[in-house]
């Protein structure tokens, strides 16, 4: 697959299945990172949060994301399981928004995530912590770079959770240098996907 086989369905093309749209949008696209993702949440007291998470994987249903146990946002998810995420690719004018519930994923499912994560995100696992953050910065790449030599091999550390964001919502944007953008919506009920198309 390649970056240009990923587009909003003009008006007078048939919309495929949201999920399967949806991974042909995440990739992976050789030679390109994972995608980020602008992850909102609900505060404890009802404010809305957000902050950029990576895209650890998508099985065809789920779209998966890690954390550390003590930040803000697992918190925020145990107490109200719902998400949205916005993904965007400004070179190529898209733009994809997932509402969805959040699940937390099962020790096995976090540990394949941590294996399949870039060496420098298993270290920061297990360095980015309070201690550390208070350190001088040469201080901390001493520390990295010591970790990183001593442990040629990591396993996740007790802190690192995943979650599953499972869209209810998808929403599909892609600009056009020669005309009007191009929307459409899908929403998820007990019948199925519900496809519109909405002004860009």
């Amino acid at each position: 697959m390649s970056a240009s086989d990923r587009h909003v369905p003009e008006p007078d093309q048939e919309v495929p299945e949201p999920l399967e749209l949806l991974g042909s949008w995440l990739g992976p696209v050789p030679g390109e990172d994972p995608p980020l993702m602008t992850l909102a949440t609900r505060e404890v007291e009802g404010a809305p949060d957000a902050r950029t998470v990576m895209v650890n994987g998508f099985d065809g249903t789920r779209i998966s994301f890690h954390s550390d146990s003590r930040a803000r946002k697992v918190a925020q998810l145990e107490t109200y399981p719902y998400a949205v995420g916005v993904l965007v690719w400004p070179e190529e004018a898209r733009q994809l928004v997932v509402a969805g519930e959040t699940v937390r994923a099962t020790g096995e499912e976090a540990a394949r995530l941590f294996d399949a994560c870039p060496r420098d995100l298993q270290l920061l696992a297990w360095l980015n912590d309070p201690r550390s953050a208070r350190r001088p910065r040469e201080e901390r790449r001493e520390e990295w770079r010591r970790f990183d030599e001593e442990h040629p091999e990591l396993t996740p550390p007790p802190t690192w959770v995943c979650f599953h964001l499972v869209p209810q919502r998808l929403t599909f944007w892609a600009g056009d240098d020669a005309g009007p953008s191009t929307r459409c919506e899908a929403v998820r009920d007990d019948d199925g996907w519900t496809v519109r198309r909405l002004p860009g």
